[in-house]
């Protein structure tokens, strides 16, 4: 899902950005973005589930870890957005920490993703049979 995964990233670009110039607009956004990409994460993560429950290729090894890694990618957001709160004018340590871990794992948990969608058709529908 590239709303989820582009807020995210974003968010730790944005959180780096604010580290080098200090600027408060940075951790404004970064919240922003945390914050979207836990809700687009969210949305993402109901439709996953409807795919793990009914499709059993879905509950290989690749799905558990693309489910397992997202779900600990949404707790690291959240906690990172619960510890934004306390100042709108900078970013805590532990939150641009979490921001760039989450990122991080974006990486392998999208790739597993796209392999699972586009490899093994999982959550894709086919086109009509001419």
């Amino acid at each position: 899902m590239p709303i989820p995964i582009g807020l995210l990233t974003a968010a730790a670009a944005s959180d780096l950005a604010h580290l080098i110039t200090g600027d408060g607009f940075f951790a404004r956004m970064s919240r922003w973005l945390v914050g979207g990409g836990i809700a687009g994460g969210l949305m993402a993560a109901g439709l996953g589930i409807i795919d793990f429950a009914t499709i059993r290729a879905a509950r290989g090894p690749m799905g558990i870890a693309h489910a397992g890694g997202n779900a600990a990618i949404l707790g690291m957001s959240g906690l990172s957005l619960l510890l934004r709160q306390r100042s709108a004018r900078r970013v805590p340590a532990t939150a641009l920490g979490l921001s760039a871990a989450a990122a991080a794992m974006l990486t392998i948990t999208g790739w597993l993703g796209g392999e699972l969608a586009f490899r093994k058709g999982i959550g894709v529908v086919p086109p009509p049979q001419r």
